[in-house]
């Protein structure tokens, strides 16, 4: 029962998730991955604003495209991110990398 109402307040709390794209159009192949994300990890409980930053890129660090984040909780800023169009993240934040419940394969270009 307890689990039937977690998954349920959690699919209203994915419902409330505000996606901002800042100086791009929005991908919505990156929302869909992004909004499991919240599901599987229990440090991402309560965020509410996801803001994404610019165009998919790839870096000299990350030849792998991806596009950067801030999620945040009542305006407050709980982690960075890079997400990959196969549904992997990178967050900014260790603790935030080992709470996630799935693992992904590795990055690669689309």
């Amino acid at each position: 029962m307890a689990s039937i109402l977690r998954r349920t307040f959690s699919t209203a709390a994915r419902t409330l998730l505000q996606f901002v794209w800042k100086g791009t159009e929005s991908i919505p192949e990156y929302e869909d991955h992004m909004r499991s994300w919240f599901s599987n990890n229990p440090k991402l409980d309560g965020a509410d604003r996801v803001e994404l930053s610019g165009i998919e890129h790839t870096s000299p660090t990350d030849p792998n495209r991806h596009v950067s984040g801030r999620i945040f909780k009542m305006g407050r800023r709980l982690v960075s991110f890079h997400a990959y169009l196969n549904g992997r993240v990178v967050f900014s934040k260790a603790s935030f990398n080992l709470a996630q419940e799935e693992s992904f394969d590795e990055p690669g270009e689309k």
